[in-house]
């Protein structure tokens, strides 16, 4: 599947479902992870290019929300105050330049997402 990945990754596709990848990046500002990963079992079987874009958001909510848990917990050694909005912030930009990217027909993997979903 790897290989499928590759292929789809950073290029334009024409059957490729923009306005759904867009809503449910609109989505996750609300329920980072619940929303795309509804969205995701629900249509992965329409679309490959569709499919890979959904995965990819499901994969950058579950990274992002596993990394906001450590830093929470690690506002114990003080760190954490300054690592949670560092994160927090990172996670909405991200979400925006998927946006942006999303609308021009390209898939967005966000920088330190995690595969959890292949």
């Amino acid at each position: 599947m790897e290989n499928n990945e590759r292929s789809y990754s950073n290029t334009v596709h024409n059957g490729f479902d923009k306005t759904l990848v867009i809503i449910t990046y609109v989505l996750m500002f609300f329920t980072a992870v619940i929303g795309p990963l509804i969205v995701w079992v629900i249509k992965k079987d329409d679309d490959p290019a569709t499919e890979v874009a959904l995965r990819n958001l499901v994969n950058f909510g579950i990274s992002y929300t596993i990394y906001l848990i450590i830093a929470g917990l690690t506002a114990i050694i003080l760190i954490g105050y300054i690592l949670t909005p560092i994160i927090t912030v990172a996670f909405y930009i991200f979400i925006i330049i998927g946006i942006v990217k999303s609308s021009d027909g390209e898939i967005y993997k966000a920088p330190f997402t995690i595969d959890f979903i292949k």
